[in-house]
């Protein structure tokens, strides 16, 4: 054999060999490939929830062992704005219900899944501070997502809950309860309560959308328009309008207006048998609401002295501005509670923001419930605090159910949000003239409608409620 075959020879030996170790190690890595699963996880997070219940136990709670007096106790409230009591409600009621979010895991060992009440006190220590949820999962013991959905189950299932006790629309009893709250702190009949608007700043509201939420403060915001009563019960709330907003516009679409205009809201004046009443000499048939200069003079609105002159223009507008200042009050109490109201938003979704503050809205009312009544489980009466108070104790009655029903959905409905005070519908027996009783609905509904924006409209009698009050609050 001459060295030119030899070559050949040697150089297809040598490229038989590449090839079938390349081959043994193809296949090396697909054995390795194939028993990758039974492989135990090193890199994979464990999170201590039982150290972190532990530790819930041994700072708030302390309700196991040698753990009854616990480390922070006194300062559950400071931490996390609600009282241990109430807080002992949302564990037993959230706990109670069918919300599969909060059923234990049979397949897993209690040290296993977070506890229920890291489920709880995560959430509501991220609106009380106004932070991401992440802030507190080293404490808590939760990936990032999973607290972003501890938060928006919270959410859920306070709404699901709670909604129809503290959103609900002011019932007979509560509108006579009301009326005489005001009538002893305001010393005057037919107030209802304080009507304004307020801003939070949306930093993350997409960019397609900014124009549409540019509001008071010059940059993308969301409005949030209420009533209060003076203890800064929320009796009507409504948030997320779009458009260049105001306090008008946000008026224009509020339900509080389609109630004072459908009738619905005489309707249920007639029914407390809270009018008429009197201011000094005069009669007046419609419940009024106190608001600011900005605002139509509709003859159900009160409004101050843009620039008093006499001294009677002075200490009316003084007496106006001073009651008014429940709105004002309530505000600032919700804002500082719950500061995820008052710093910039940093969600995406606007139906995310909504339910938040939802949320948020509730559990103000629970705590105002709890500071008037002293009992996390009272049904709120606004003139508990008085000597004489119709209605305490009393019961929600299935009737009543029906206008909590109507309640918007402030989470359904991107571009107009209502959280409260939504429009029910009007006894069809009230308010009604004589010869349109044979009309057709539609009709009939249109011109009941008309009449009563009207009424609403009516600017002598705005001008007559307004120098009675200032006839009565000016001398």
């Amino acid at each position: 054999m001459d060295a030119n075959k030899r070559k050949i020879v040697v150089a297809a030996l040598e490229a038989g060999w590449a090839f079938m170790s390349e081959m043994a190690n193809d296949e090396d890595e697909g054995r390795e490939a194939t028993d990758h699963r039974k492989k135990p996880r090193s890199n994979r997070r464990k999170f201590r929830h039982g150290d972190a219940r532990h530790c819930i136990n041994r700072d708030y709670l302390g309700i196991r062992g040698d753990l009854a007096t616990p480390l922070l106790g006194a300062e559950f409230k400071a931490m996390f704005r609600v009282s241990r009591s109430r807080f002992q409600v949302l564990l037993e009621d959230i706990g109670a219900s069918e919300i599969r979010f909060y059923q234990k895991k049979k397949n897993l060992d209690v040290d296993e899944q977070a506890s229920l009440e890291a489920k709880l006190l995560l959430p509501i220590k991220t609106l009380a501070y106004g932070v991401p949820p992440h802030t507190f999962i080293d404490y808590f013991q939760m990936s990032p997502e999973y607290a972003r959905e501890c938060c928006r189950q919270f959410d859920i299932a306070v709404k699901k809950i709670y909604a129809q006790e503290y959103l609900r629309l002011p019932t007979s009893d509560d509108l006579r309860s009301i009326l005489q709250l005001h009538r002893h702190v305001h010393q005057v009949d037919g107030l209802f309560g304080s009507l304004d608007c307020s801003h939070t700043i949306w930093k993350n509201c997409p960019k397609a959308w900014a124009g549409s939420y540019t509001g008071k403060p010059g940059s993308p915001s969301i409005i949030l328009e209420a009533v209060v009563d003076y203890h800064m019960f929320f009796w009507h709330a409504s948030y997320g309008y779009t458009g260049n907003i105001g306090d008008l516009n946000v008026l224009a679409q509020s339900p509080l207006l389609e109630r004072m205009v459908d009738g619905s809201f005489h309707t249920l004046e007639n029914e407390a048998s809270v009018v008429p009443f009197k201011i000094g000499d005069q009669e007046f048939t419609k419940c009024f609401i106190l608001t600011d200069g900005i605002y139509p003079k509709f003859s159900r609105f009160v409004k101050g002295v843009k620039e008093p002159i006499t001294e009677e223009e002075k200490k009316y507008t003084a007496w106006q501005e001073g009651a008014r200042k429940d709105v004002e009050r309530a505000f600032g109490v919700l804002k500082c509670t719950w500061q995820f109201l008052d710093r910039p938003i940093l969600k995406l979704k606007l139906s995310e923001v909504a339910m938040r503050t939802t949320c948020c809205i509730i559990l103000h009312n629970m705590l105002t419930a709890d500071r008037v009544m002293g009992d996390p489980r009272a049904r709120y009466v606004p003139c508990a605090s008085l000597d004489e108070c119709p209605g305490v104790g009393a019961v929600q009655q299935p009737g009543d159910l029906a206008a909590v029903q109507g309640i918007a959905n402030i989470a359904n409905n991107p571009t107009h949000a209502a959280a409260g005070a939504a429009a029910a519908p009007a006894n069809s027996g009230t308010g009604l003239q004589i010869g349109l009783r044979n009309a057709p609905p539609d009709l009939l509904q249109q011109v009941t409608r008309k009449d009563r924006f009207d009424e609403l409209m009516d600017a002598d009698e705005h001008v007559r409620l307004h120098q009675s009050l200032m006839n009565k609050f000016g001398s």
